[in-house]
């Protein structure tokens, strides 16, 4: 019984770890893909255009994520039909 409970702990721990190193994974990513769009769409790094587009990029991708609800809905339906 208790190897069991030790592995479960080890496998929640190890869970909790990749959960946090896969945010600053995806952040990483974020940024790049945000830098090199701004690059394309012709402003250059270290100048006030820039920075407002990468600004521009998180808001846009911040309100993205507010209008996304993955919250699973549940619901009680009746109906009735009739037959021909």
């Amino acid at each position: 019984m208790r190897h069991w409970l030790v592995t479960v702990l080890f496998l929640g721990m190890m869970m909790s770890l990749g959960a946090c190193v896969s945010d600053a994974a995806i952040q990483a990513q974020l940024d790049a893909k945000d830098n090199q769009d701004c690059i394309d769409l012709g402003f250059k790094p270290g100048n006030e255009a820039y920075g407002n587009c990468r600004l521009k990029l998180k808001q846009i991708r911040a309100e993205d994520e507010v209008s996304y609800d993955p919250s699973p809905r549940v619901g009680v339906g009746v109906g009735f039909g009739f037959g021909r």
